[in-house]
């Protein structure tokens, strides 16, 4: 049987070669770790120092690349002009010789125009007649358009408009195939507006005449009477001195109303005067134009040239296109 030293002895010598155990994996632990941080020093002192970790940075190549790609993009370009320069010329010519030819063979078209200022009568409607019924009834008698579908042969109205800012001015533009015939229709359209305004005018002149001829026979007739009561006062002056006053008295109406009637008719004078009222007339004269307004010359010339170099370039890049299609299909087959 074993005693309690023996037990004791043995538990000891238990916990003691647990103890060498543990002690020798941890030396061999440490050794492996020593010989591993050796080995990375080695590797350092051969290689460099490692590499930090870092965000990852943009390569300045691609965009060298990219400035590259573009200069042999727009150097094709040129290419492919250079090469097809004579399809380029020959669009060219051919715009700028059709843009010539309607320019110079083409019938020329005249312009003319006039300001007519439309006339009116104060204090008796105003103007003879409203601005835009008179511009539509020009266009509807004189314009270009007759009917749905149906056009008037020149000369015809273009413009009839109110100039702006000044509703009492009509702006009149005629169009014809000849100076002459511009300035015609633009001296008949303005010589029948006026004949219609003048009738206008005189019917609303002829109430306020007749007015100021009313006003002028009664102050006449006034005026008479008070030089009637004037002498009778005069001849009672010496025989009855009474009746003489009353009848100086009765003058006092007779000039309250000479007064009244001069105020009224100086009121009406002044209505008939100009600008208050005045007729129908034009500003400036009608005069044939010296050049014709339709073609422009240089502006169809100039707009031939850049469409004839526009379609030339595109037809030089269609046809460049064409050939290399056509080139990759015979190398593929």
């Amino acid at each position: 049987m074993h005693t309690p030293k023996r037990r004791k002895r043995r538990n000891t010598g238990v916990i003691a070669a647990r103890s060498a155990r543990l002690a020798s994996k941890r030396h061999s632990v440490k050794h492996l770790l020593i010989s591993s941080v050796l080995d990375f020093s080695v590797q350092c002192d051969n290689r460099g120092p490692p590499l930090r970790p870092s965000f990852p940075m943009q390569n300045p190549q691609p965009a060298l690349s990219s400035y590259a790609d573009d200069e042999i993009s727009l150097l094709e370009l040129w290419q492919v002009l250079v090469k097809r320069k004579a399809l380029i010329l020959t669009c060219f010519i051919l715009c700028l010789a059709a843009g010539a030819a309607f320019a110079f063979l083409k019938a020329p078209v005249y312009e003319a125009s006039i300001k007519l200022r439309i006339g009116q009568v104060q204090g008796n409607g105003g103007l003879l007649e409203n601005a835009e019924e008179l511009s539509a009834r020009i266009l509807a008698q004189y314009g270009e358009d007759v009917a749905e579908g149906i056009k008037r042969d020149r000369p015809f109205i273009t413009k009839a408009s109110v100039q702006k800012g000044v509703t009492t001015t009509l702006q009149l533009t005629a169009e014809g195939d000849t100076p002459e015939d511009a300035a015609r229709l633009l001296d008949d359209v303005a010589k029948g507006v006026q004949k219609t305004h003048t009738t206008m005018f005189e019917g609303n002149l002829k109430p306020i005449a007749e007015r100021l001829k009313s006003l002028e026979e009664q102050r006449t007739a006034l005026q008479q009477q008070y030089v009637d009561l004037t002498q009778l006062a005069e001849q009672l002056k010496d025989r009855d001195s009474v009746q003489a006053s009353l009848v100086m008295l009765e003058r006092g109406p007779i000039t309250n109303s000479i007064n009244q009637q001069d105020a009224e008719r100086l009121r009406l004078s002044q209505q008939l005067t100009p600008p208050q009222t005045r007729p129908t007339e034009l500003i400036g004269e009608i005069t044939a134009p010296a050049k014709p307004s339709k073609p422009k010359k240089a502006l169809v010339l100039a707009l031939a040239a850049v469409l004839g170099m526009m379609s030339g370039v595109m037809l030089a890049f269609a046809a460049e296109f064409i050939s290399k299609a056509k080139a990759n299909g015979e190398t593929k087959a």
